[in-house]
């Protein structure tokens, strides 16, 4: 991204939650950033967000209570886009 390199995030099934609509900009605290501002900065740099298709089911979650900056992929197709990634953070 800002130093060329391509990021991507994969919330899996637990993280389900935070991809509905409006949930992200409800996190707020002492020393918290504000993430509707740092989303906008990923997406106009390129970032991509990727939800496990899992989520679905095991959320209880439809397709419209997402975020419209969300794309429902599989773990495998994850992996495969992951597969090239020299760092990697997991939460």
């Amino acid at each position: 991204m800002a130093i060329g390199n391509e990021v991507i995030m994969f919330f899996c099934p637990a993280g389900g939650t935070w991809c509905k609509k409006g949930e992200l900009e409800k996190v707020t605290g002492k020393g918290m950033p504000d993430l509707k501002d740092l989303l906008d900065k990923y997406h106009k740099l390129g970032g991509k967000l990727y939800l496990c298709e899992l989520a679905l089911e095991a959320k209880d979650l439809k397709k419209e209570d997402l975020r419209t900056d969300i794309e429902i992929i599989g773990a495998t197709e994850f992996m495969s886009k992951a597969s090239s990634c020299t760092v990697t953070f997991a939460f």
